[in-house]
């Protein structure tokens, strides 16, 4: 099985790339947690890394830890139908509009 190296490997680590990138290091640590960077920060890391050499494309910065598993995102739709429950009164009320 191949393993993909993460945005983070290839700046060798949170700190060494908050350093880079001018970010203080628990917001690099944040992107790391939730597995994105901010869309307003992506094309500056992005510019960083290729500065820096590093073999990074724009598909490490979308998907900092690696593209989601294939099999979870070619899942076949469901045949069966979706019930869901009806909701209470308070949010039925809530999202009909009043007359």
């Amino acid at each position: 099985m191949e393993r993909h190296t993460t945005i983070f490997e290839h700046f060798n680590g949170i700190r060494p790339m908050a350093r880079e990138l001018g970010e203080h290091p628990s917001n690099v640590a944040a992107w790391k947690r939730v597995g994105r960077i901010p869309a307003e920060k992506q094309p500056h890391v992005l510019a960083v890394g290729l500065k820096l050499g590093l073999p990074i494309t724009a598909e490490h910065v979308v998907f900092p830890l690696g593209r989601p598993h294939a099999a979870d995102a070619d899942l076949p739709p469901t045949p069966a139908l979706v019930l869901c429950d009806r909701p209470a009164d308070s949010q039925r009320c809530a999202a009909e509009p009043t007359i």
